[in-house]
């Protein structure tokens, strides 16, 4: 396991994943998240269509968490491949669920904690309690940071460190993996031309990798991809736009263009945004993902397809897995 991206079970994403090389597949084991809307129309029917006998772990999105019963959750657990599903768990979750969990689980658990959780005042007596249930050895711990501000990575650095070290035992679990997400909420930007925003969770996580390297306990990275960490629930009249969202080393880049409703998807406009990306700097080339051959033939004319906004978060997403697999293999 070299990455686990935190991705909405959205077709976009679902797309994404399946799109995927076989060797990049081998490194990653996405952490899934079921929506809001999924949830609402009980539409959730596994996985097997896009991540076929291979890892998972399962999680439901945090808005939902409150609201969602053991029921609910056993619910969609039964809909995927036990051979590969790997449960997560919360603090808040009541012991009857996660003594079902561990009984009936092939793979183990997942301990999903944000960073909140850990700074909170109640945070020692809820971990104890609930570890004291675990087979750590059989365990994975997930540190979820959610959003860094970009312009406060000194001190969230600092918190993160701290809430680390008031995990007793952090070393006992099987594998502890570390989340964090710098991608904004919004994109109030510029359209028609390429717009940066920084990207910090692989600097974050070097961080974080060195401070616990002296307790001799190895890091699994973990991001958002190309997304905020929180659910954006589509409002009626919300006109969204065309946009093409591509990672890389330092950066998210980001291009806007017209909203649906004045043609941004009309494919002379999508191949004006295509055409931005493959002349920039920041462009891999088309051979490196499946999501960066797709931009080069909307560039070129090979392709007349625009597709839709779902194509675009697929795109987006695919060339962001492939690329962080990519850093990732390099650096290690």
């Amino acid at each position: 396991m070299l990455y686990v991206p935190i991705l909405k079970c959205k077709q976009g994403e679902k797309d994404a994943l399946f799109t995927l090389n076989a060797s990049v597949k081998d490194k990653v084991v996405p952490l899934l998240e079921v929506t809001p809307d999924v949830m609402a129309k009980g539409s959730f029917c596994g996985v097997e269509d896009f991540w076929r006998d291979r890892p998972f772990f399962l999680d439901v999105s945090p808005e939902l968490w409150e609201e969602t019963s053991d029921d609910d959750y056993l619910g969609l657990l039964g809909k995927c491949n036990k051979d590969h599903a790997i449960p997560v768990i919360k603090l808040a979750d009541s012991d009857e669920l996660v003594t079902t969990l561990q009984k009936d689980s092939l793979n183990g658990v997942a301990l999903r904690l944000f960073l909140e959780e850990i700074l909170d005042d109640m945070f020692d007596t809820m971990f104890t309690e609930r570890i004291s249930e675990l087979n750590l050895s059989q365990t994975d711990i997930i540190i979820d940071a959610q959003f860094i501000d970009p312009s406060k990575i000194n001190e969230a650095t600092f918190l993160i460190k701290g809430a680390l070290d008031a995990i007793e035992g952090i070393e006992s679990f099987r594998r502890v993996i570390f989340a964090s997400n710098s991608f904004p909420n919004t994109m109030d930007v510029e359209r028609y031309d390429l717009t940066t925003f920084p990207r910090v969770e692989s600097k974050i996580y070097e961080k974080i990798k060195s401070h616990l390297n002296k307790l001799n306990v190895p890091l699994v990275y973990a991001d958002y991809a190309v997304n905020h960490w929180s659910f954006f629930e589509f409002i009626v009249g919300i006109q969204p736009s065309f946009n093409i969202r591509y990672s890389t080393g330092d950066h998210y880049v980001v291009y806007k263009g017209d909203t649906n409703k004045k043609g941004g998807l009309k494919i002379d406009k999508v191949q004006v945004g295509c055409q931005k990306i493959v002349e920039s700097p920041y462009y891999f080339g088309k051979d490196f993902s499946w999501g960066d051959n797709e931009i080069n033939e909307k560039a070129s004319g090979e392709s007349t397809k625009s597709g839709n906004l779902t194509t675009w978060r697929s795109i987006g997403t695919n060339h962001h897995i492939t690329f962080i697999v990519d850093l990732l293999s390099t650096q290690s």
